[in-house]
């Protein structure tokens, strides 16, 4: 048996999770399963982490525990999981809270504009942004969700700025190489004289929330 193959799986409990821990196992892989609960099969092979996933803090120190020396060497973007909440915090959940909040609270009968600030990294991977695009793509599909809903006096624009001239973009260009691949793109875009002014992205976003009629979900971006 071949246990050189080591695979990393959730939710091995029940369901898909234990049924791919179980092929994967057929197969001759060596597996690490997390669950709130014991799975229903028992290998050599095996290992169970008795986690609770939503409980980011202890779970990530715990795999980190168990599972970090495993993967010493990774070819792959590391990104430690309070980064991820804060991304994801600041990018989609407390956006997608505040749509239902003006959803339930809004006088009846007025019309609610939301403008989600998108990027191109929603729709593109880009080297070392992997927090940032996932997190840009999820409130993109988030806002495509509210407007799908049956809202008649609702419409969201998901705007890409394009490349603005912010202290993101400062940040972005002023990183080494080394840890940020993508830097040299944000240097040449800097070079290129490519970066807006905040005013003309201000600028698009005020003539949204002023038109007369709108289409429920509008995606446009500033090249």
């Amino acid at each position: 048996m071949n246990t050189g193959r080591l695979a990393l799986v959730t939710g091995t409990s029940t369901g898909i999770g234990a049924a791919v821990a179980r092929e994967l196992l057929e197969r001759g892989w060596q597996v690490v399963g997390i669950a709130r609960r014991s799975p229903q099969f028992e290998a050599p092979h095996y290992r169970h982490l008795s986690l609770d996933l939503a409980d980011v803090p202890a779970a990530s120190a715990a795999i980190e525990r168990e599972f970090g020396a495993i993967l010493a060497e990774r070819a792959w973007e590391e990104i430690a999981a309070p980064d991820l909440l804060s991304a994801f915090a600041l990018n989609t959940v407390m956006p997608v809270w505040l749509i239902g909040f003006l959803l339930k609270h809004r006088p009846a009968g007025a019309l609610l504009r939301v403008v989600n600030l998108s990027s191109g990294a929603a729709v593109r991977a880009i080297p070392g942004m992997a927090a940032y695009c996932s997190s840009k793509a999820a409130l993109r599909m988030a806002g495509m969700v509210a407007a799908a809903e049956d809202d008649p006096d609702l419409a969201i624009l998901s705007y890409g700025p394009g490349t603005v001239d912010t202290e993101m973009q400062l940040a972005a260009r002023s990183m080494p190489v080394e840890a940020f691949p993508s830097a040299a793109m944000f240097r040449q875009f800097h070079a290129e004289g490519r970066l807006a002014a905040p005013e003309l992205p201000a600028a698009d976003i005020a003539n949204f929330l002023e038109a007369d009629t709108v289409e429920r979900f509008v995606e446009t971006s500033r090249s």
